[in-house]
């Protein structure tokens, strides 16, 4: 733990008005709600994959080149699992990116 950040931090937050914490507050509860709904979409996107993956027998990290190639054909289920796999990609990608 960096406590020379967290005391330095904790001098900064002191110094602000009061006005100024209202503010600091609703970002960080609005940043926090934005993060708890990121999550909830991941899950529903996990649980929606992981049914094409059984269903399947194959990971999505294998199916996906596949499908991207043209290996697979133009099943209907593919083209879903394609579409909820690149929207998990892209709320991992969106939280880490939150996250540093």
């Amino acid at each position: 733990m960096n406590t020379q950040l967290i005391d330095s931090l904790a001098r900064i937050i002191l110094s602000l008005s009061e006005e100024e914490r209202e503010l600091l507050n609703r970002k960080i509860e609005s940043e926090q709600r934005e993060n708890l709904q990121i999550n909830a979409q991941i899950l529903d996107l996990e649980n929606r994959v992981k049914q094409y993956e059984n269903q399947y027998r194959m990971s999505s990290e294998e199916f996906y080149p596949r499908f991207r190639s043209g290996e697979l054909g133009d099943d209907m289920d593919y083209f879903e699992w394609n579409v909820y796999y690149e929207m998990l990609l892209a709320a991992r990608k969106e939280i880490g990116l939150r996250w540093n």
